[in-house]
């Protein structure tokens, strides 16, 4: 009995550490793919969070005269969440937007140029993207994702899942140890 119980208490542990590490949801940053010159990005919230904060890093995206993409001016047209505000900051290859009422179920884009950091005049594709990282504030902690080509087009689409907190960690890994210890017990009993 003593046994089952110790066994409970330690998957016990694992779940909760492994629900804490990851909350259900997800947000979506879409970019349709040929149009080299007015860029329509949209983010989706389908977690059940609000998002405060949205930072785009073309950092590690490769761009075909060899450099990476890099926002050239200000975004054009922004329309933010039904209700919210959306200000943009930065510039270069990070940027983003703080943005208020950004709820479960609502979309945000905006329009923009995207230039290579080498060539003010570059047309810019969705495939330009792969690689770029997005990372979303959260009431519920940070999400982050990265541009992947969609299928066979030109679109591409980051998925942004959250990013685990060290405190669900911590629960994981009492939960194995206390498993671990228990299979260890059992085996130097049997032995």
């Amino acid at each position: 009995m003593k046994r089952i119980q110790s066994f409970v208490l330690a998957a016990g542990l694992l779940a909760a550490g492994l629900a804490h590490a990851t909350p259900a949801g997800s947000i979506f940053v879409t970019e349709p793919g040929a149009d080299g010159f007015a860029i329509n990005t949209l983010a989706f919230n389908g977690s059940s969070y609000d998002v405060s904060k949205l930072t785009f890093d073309f950092t590690a995206s490769h761009t075909t005269d060899g450099s990476h993409i890099v926002i050239d001016g200000l975004p054009t047209l922004i329309t933010p969440p039904a209700g919210g505000s959306a200000t943009f900051f930065g510039s270069g290859a990070v940027f983003g937007f703080n943005l208020t009422g950004f709820s479960t179920f609502q979309s945000f884009k905006f329009s923009w140029d995207p230039d290579s950091a080498i060539d003010p005049a570059y047309g810019a594709t969705g495939l330009d993207f792969l690689g770029a990282t997005v990372t979303a504030l959260t009431s519920a902690g940070t999400y982050i994702g990265k541009f992947e080509r969609v299928g066979t087009t030109l679109d591409v689409s980051a998925s942004l899942a959250p990013v685990p907190e060290p405190e669900g960690y911590a629960l994981v890994a009492a939960g194995l140890l206390t498993i671990g210890g228990i299979a260890r017990r059992r085996a130097n009993k049997s032995a």
